[in-house]
């Protein structure tokens, strides 16, 4: 009975598990464990510099600003085919059903809130809480505020999750920080002096990072949100007018 022709050795390395060219189990499961971490991250880095895009040309002129109007665009758009393709949405965005922990976190928030706000205003020179009755910016301001905690704390830190939680809240306080930055990289002609762009940079780094652990032990978007809206009431609290970086 003739013998089977025996197998060269380049052939039977190439079987091997965990070879180049092996085909068993270990590798498949390695290419998909590749891309549940690299399409997650390349929609949320999708996202934040469309983002950047729209502050670095939304206070330039024509053309520029269809610019800002397409980086918007490319970040609306990602978000909505990333969240279409998600088995969980709402959960990705944090958005679940409240619990003793959340109304805890969301205690936390507040303070927090407050206290990089007083913190803030008292750096600049004014006094630690506003005066007189709330201003008509200040409900645009919490708008405001809440939207980029549900696109960082809420998209782009759960879209990042797969990395551990240490990389996802740092990186979406970084994305959220490139974006505030850039808000202030072209000021308009009514911008009232020279922004400090280390101190706006750092500080919207710290405060991301303390949105991002809310976010994070308490599973819940409501946290953040509270925190920011907390922020922007006491910071904003006295303002009639848009600041120039809003319509500038």
């Amino acid at each position: 009975m003739p013998e089977p022709p025996a197998k060269s050795p380049d052939a039977a390395e190439a079987g091997r598990p965990g070879q180049p060219g092996a085909a068993g189990p270990a590798g498949t499961a390695a290419q998909r464990g590749d891309a549940r971490i690299f399409r997650p991250a390349a929609e949320a880095a999708l996202v934040a510099a469309g983002l950047v895009l729209f502050a670095l040309t939304v206070h330039t002129p024509l053309p520029w600003t269809l610019i800002a109007a397409a980086g918007l665009a490319v970040a609306a758009m990602a978000i909505g085919v990333s969240l279409a393709g998600t088995p969980a949405p709402w959960t990705l965005l944090g958005v679940v059903r409240p619990c003793g922990r959340t109304v805890a976190m969301t205690a936390a928030g507040l303070v927090v809130g407050i206290g990089l706000a007083t913190t803030y205003r008292t750096h600049l020179g004014l006094a630690a809480l506003p005066a007189g009755g709330p201003g008509a910016f200040v409900l645009l301001a919490c708008l405001i505020g809440a939207a980029e905690e549900a696109v960082y704390r809420g998209y782009v830190q759960g879209r990042l999750a797969g990395l551990g939680w240490p990389a996802a809240v740092a990186l979406a306080a970084l994305a959220h920080a490139a974006y505030k930055t850039s808000l202030f990289a072209f000021p308009a002609a009514a911008a009232p002096q020279q922004v400090p762009y280390a101190f706006l940079a750092a500080w919207t780094l710290a405060g991301g990072i303390a949105f991002g652990l809310l976010r994070q032990f308490s599973g819940s978007l409501i946290p953040p949100v509270a925190a920011h809206v907390a922020f922007d009431l006491i910071v904003y609290g006295a303002m009639a007018d848009a600041p120039w970086w809003v319509w500038g």
